[in-house]
């Protein structure tokens, strides 16, 4: 009984290491449903590795969330890629 314990572990931690990997990096479900572009804080694109090409966005619903709620989108879609440029022109009015 004692040797299941280590696998059971060791999968766990597996698990859980490719959650977080797949969080941060790949999206694996894009969503249709357009987000609201005064939410968007920040976006980011998946990795040319993943199997999927997406937009991560990051949004926020009170000045309290610190991370915000990521959403993947698909970049070919009219209303994502209104939210990116509307962001690029944020960003570039921000920086100096």
């Amino acid at each position: 009984m004692m040797t299941k314990n280590p696998i059971i572990l060791v999968t766990c931690v597996l698990l859980l290491s490719s959650l977080v990997a797949s969080e941060s990096g790949c999206c694996f479900k894009l969503s249709s449903t357009r987000l609201p572009m005064n939410r968007v804080v920040s976006y980011s694109y998946t990795d040319n590795r993943c199997s999927k090409e997406a937009v991560k966005f990051c949004l926020c619903f009170s000045f309290t969330m610190q991370s915000g709620l990521r959403v993947c989108a698909d970049p070919s879609q009219p209303w994502v890629q209104k939210i990116i440029m509307t962001q690029d022109l944020v960003q570039a009015n921000v920086t100096p």
